[in-house]
């Protein structure tokens, strides 16, 4: 009777410990995107030349933004998805294709009003450098990724 406790008890570690493991690693990634989205967003602004209370502003609306379309990506990614797994049996294509379409359509919109809404608090060119300057971080950023992931890949 005892043996089966300490066994139980330490299955119940081992799962703990496991499920840990899987949280830091979630928590690690989670604060790694936060610390990339925190420079990037230094960078941006120091690129715009953006005064002190305008960069607050722009802060505050950018990253609502991000968030929302964060948010919007991955029920798109979920959705599509879905609808690869359902592709042989074809339960609820229709539904699923609309909804894809939807967060599509809801995605563009966002950055139709994001756009609009900067050009309260930023001039033309401020819009364009941000476009450009955003294309190239994450063109930079996927670089290196896809670098360490080869390096990583080498030492396997």
């Amino acid at each position: 009777m005892l043996s089966k406790s300490y066994k139980l008890l330490f299955y119940l570690v081992v799962f703990l410990f496991a499920v840990s493991s899987v949280v830091n690693a979630q928590v690690k990634n989670d604060n790694i995107r936060d610390k990339i989205e925190k420079i990037k967003l230094e960078k941006l602004i120091k690129r715009l030349e953006l005064d002190d209370e305008t960069a607050e502003v722009f802060t505050v609306k950018y990253k609502n933004f991000v968030s929302v379309i964060k948010e919007l990506n991955q029920k798109r990614v979920q959705t599509y998805k879905l609808m690869v797994s359902n592709l042989e049996s074809g339960d609820g294509l229709d539904t699923l294709v609309d909804k894809l379409l939807d967060y599509e359509s809801r995605i563009a919109k966002e950055r139709d009003d994001f756009a609009s809404d900067l050009k309260t608090i930023l001039t033309s060119k401020q819009i364009a450098v941000m476009i450009v300057f955003e294309r190239k971080f994450n063109a930079q950023l996927k670089k290196i990724l896809q670098n360490y992931r080869k390096r990583n890949n080498k030492n396997n």
